[in-house]
């Protein structure tokens, strides 16, 4: 983020390291040259290596870049060569030398042979800073790394001055610069001695925090969720973490990562943040469809999801959503979330919900309304913790008071309550939360976790314990490619669970290939992998595997078999809307037998 010109010695050592001429050798044999045939070159038999440790065949084929049956050219071997020496060099080989051996093939043909004489790698000698004031010579000696006596590479000399610049500028030094001023390479020792001087330069601060592109939201709303003030001393951990906390406000659709400019005096920065808003409000729908699989099934089942949320109402911050979902678990949401209650960054959400479940094989339904307050607060940059109150009211009609199975009733027989009336009642809850948010983008991570934990526990008609663990990782593999994965477990403890309060499995969201909340049970583990292929700033294909268990009502220790789905989707985002399409296939499903669930959505 840093818009100064630090001059870091990164580009002296290169310079210095290569001051030798390439040890190229002459070959003693006859190295033929294009122009020997009129008619076409020497084509290349065999490309050979002898004297290699360091680096092996495969690595030198590819910086060599010049394969078999391709045409023998003296300058583009020369090159190749070259490429190869300045690999051993960056490694700290700066001895090594090449001796090239061309054999003549009649008619046409040559064989390379390379001798390389790798040597021994350098090694850090004696290193003198001076110069420094604001820091300590051992406090730099750390932060640069390199010990004397051990290994010397380009890569690990470069990665030491930055992590002394950086030093500097979260101190507030960001104009600091390093110069060499003596290096030493002994050949007869194998070290190289460095001697480093450094400018500290005058201390900066911020002079200004200004906002450009806003049109909806209201400069307020986002000056206060930043961490860097007016009259702050530049601190660069600072600066990167309001670019972070801009791009995951959810408010923006691009967030230029340009963010300082020159102050008014050479002593002062100011911090610009140039914004693109987004549309923060969302409405999409969800369509589950599942063609029958057995003969007892006459049709196919549909589910669907109708979803509204608004993260930036009237360019205040505040939240409200909406949340329709059929099928047997039918659910109403509504919420509202005032993100910055008491002028403090204390998050205070209201909801009300209504949830009928029906079972499907007896019919049965109950019944849940409930309405909850949540308090939030972040600490410590990536924390947020959260309390919890809620309040429901649980009804099970005592003439449908029937436990409910997991399984078809020929596999599980449902369980008969005795008690009809335990199903009926109150329920007071208190919920601990700990979230953990360290995602680079949370529209399309790729890198970063999100990691969940909450407990709660109640009291009133129904005495219940229950726990929530997500875990939800991100890695990337190459250019625009990330594994996702996420890990999810869920328990509840306490005696006539209603069904209500009993963790569903299957559907878009948690067990892919199967019908929505087919499975549920008082336990619940699964877990999703998806290799994503991003094609845009928030878009991406994907394939997945997904895999799941819940325990059975009667016996909340005993895990049913573990499911398996498995399949393909899309997600295609703009300013404009949303689709996202998964196919899941359940474990020893024919393709035709797949899960079709798509969210059409559109932003305003």
């Amino acid at each position: 983020m840093n818009t100064f010109r630090l001059i870091s010695c990164m580009f002296h050592i290169l310079f210095c390291l290569l001051f030798f001429p390439l040890a190229v050798g002459n070959s003693e044999q006859h190295a033929p040259d294009a122009s020997d045939s009129t008619e076409k070159p020497y084509l290349i038999r065999q490309i050979t290596f002898d004297g290699i440790e360091h680096l092996n065949r495969k690595q030198l084929t590819k910086l060599i870049g010049i394969d078999a049956g391709q045409p023998y050219l003296p300058e583009e071997m020369t090159a190749a060569l070259n490429r190869v020496l300045e690999k051993y060099r960056e490694d700290g080989y700066v001895f090594a030398s090449i001796e090239p051996a061309v054999e003549t093939i009649p008619p046409d043909q040559v064989h390379v042979c390379l001798h390389i004489h790798e040597g021994t790698p350098v090694r850090t000698g004696e290193i003198v800073i001076e110069g420094n004031h604001l820091l300590s010579t051992d406090d730099l000696r750390r932060a640069l790394g390199l010990r004397e006596g051990a290994p010397f590479t380009h890569a690990a000399f470069e990665d030491g001055i930055a992590k002394v610049l950086t030093l500097y500028s979260e101190r507030g030094y960001p104009k600091a610069e390093i110069e060499p001023t003596n290096f030493h390479l002994s050949e007869e020792q194998g070290t190289v001695d460095l001697r480093l001087h450094i400018r500290e330069r005058s201390q900066i601060r911020i002079g200004e925090v200004k906002l450009t592109g806003l049109q909806k939201t209201k400069p307020e709303v986002v000056l206060r969720e930043l961490p860097v003030q007016v009259g702050d001393v530049f601190d660069q951990r600072k600066i990167d973490q309001s670019f972070h906390r801009l791009v995951n406000l959810g408010y923006f659709y691009e967030v230029s990562p340009s963010l300082l400019e020159e102050g008014r005096t050479p002593a002062e920065v100011i911090f610009n943040a140039k914004v693109t808003e987004a549309r923060t409000g969302r409405f999409s729908g969800v369509i589950g469809y599942a063609p029958p699989t057995t003969e007892f099934e006459g049709a196919p089942q549909l589910t669907g999801v109708i979803e509204a949320t608004e993260t930036n109402l009237l360019g205040t911050g505040r939240g409200a959503n909406f949340l329709w979902k059929s099928g047997l678990l039918r659910t109403l949401r509504i919420g509202y979330v005032e993100p910055w209650a008491f002028g403090k960054p204390i998050k205070i959400g209201v909801e009300y919900s209504q949830v009928k479940q029906r079972n499907q094989f007896t019919d049965a339904e109950s019944n849940e309304n409930a309405a909850s307050v949540t308090i939030g607060a972040r600490f410590r940059r990536l924390y947020e913790g959260s309390l919890g109150f809620s309040y429901k009211q649980i009804d099970l009609p005592a003439s449908n008071a029937t436990l409910f199975a997991t399984s078809p009733p020929i596999a599980s027989p449902i369980v008969d309550v005795t008690d009809a009336a335990a199903q009926s009642g109150v329920k007071y809850g208190i919920t601990l939360g700990l979230t953990r948010d360290s995602r680079d983008y949370f529209l399309n991570p790729t890198r970063g976790r999100l990691d969940h934990v909450a407990f709660e526990f109640s009291r009133g008609d129904f005495k219940l314990r229950k726990l929530w663990v997500d875990l939800r990782g991100y890695f990337p593999t190459w250019r625009r490619q990330v594994i996702a994965i996420g890990l999810h477990g869920a328990a509840a403890w306490g005696n006539n669970i209603p069904p209500t309060e009993l963790f569903y499995l299957g559907g878009a969201n948690t067990l892919r290939g199967y019908d929505e909340d087919w499975f549920f049970g008082p336990r619940r583990v699964y877990a999703n992998i998806e290799y994503r292929l991003l094609v845009g700033r928030t878009s991406q294909f994907f394939v997945f595997t997904d895999l799941g268990a819940v325990t059975q009502v009667d016996l909340p220790t005993v895990f049913d078999p573990l499911r398996i789905g498995y399949g393909f989707g899309m997600r295609l985002e703009s300013k404009g809307g949303l689709l996202r399409m998964d196919y899941g296939l359940a474990e020893g499903r024919s393709a035709l037998e797949g899960k079709i669930h798509v969210n059409l959505g559109t932003s305003f």
